[in-house]
């Protein structure tokens, strides 16, 4: 069986349908996983079709799009944030969004998303890439780790409705 031809480049304008869809695909990820985290908003396609057009042309932040002959299967969104007293962080690169179609699994496509995006981080000058990742993501916790990243903190949630 031939391996198929996987690229990775920078979205352009063009992209941005693919991007959404996938970013949609994404937030509908994290709320199966847990819906009083991770939460849709109104006019949430909307919202991220705005955002993407923003975010593909700004200079401090990176979109990729990962393509298997020469369809988009998903994008990876890194961006460098300010520093923050409340979170006691250094500015830094933090990769937003990584998402690969379920179709394109198992290919290598994620781990060469996941080195491109790497190095895109490196290229905007921070010294640390930081992500967040659901707690239920098992197989994304264990890409991330097996590419060197290390648990900085937990996040931890703790619901405050007591008649739910």
């Amino acid at each position: 069986m031939q391996k198929p031809n996987i690229t990775i480049r920078k979205a352009t304008i063009n992209d941005h349908p693919g991007v959404n869809k996938y970013a949609l695909k994404l937030v509908h990820q994290h709320q199966n996983f847990n819906p009083l985290r991770f939460v849709e908003f109104e006019n949430h396609q909307q919202q991220l079709f705005d955002f993407f057009a923003q975010q593909i042309v700004n200079p401090q932040a990176v979109v990729l799009v990962v393509e298997v002959e020469n369809e988009i299967v998903g994008y990876s969104f890194i961006r460098l944030e300010e520093s923050s007293l409340v979170d006691i962080a250094p500015a830094a690169v933090w990769l937003h969004d990584i998402y690969i179609d379920e179709s394109a699994r198992g290919l290598g496509a994620g781990k060469l998303l996941l080195n491109a995006t790497v190095d895109a981080a490196k290229q905007l000058g921070s010294k640390i890439l930081i992500l967040q990742v659901a707690a239920q993501n098992q197989f994304a916790k264990k890409l991330f780790e097996d590419h060197g990243f290390n648990v900085a903190t937990y996040e931890m949630m703790m619901n405050l409705n007591l008649e739910e």
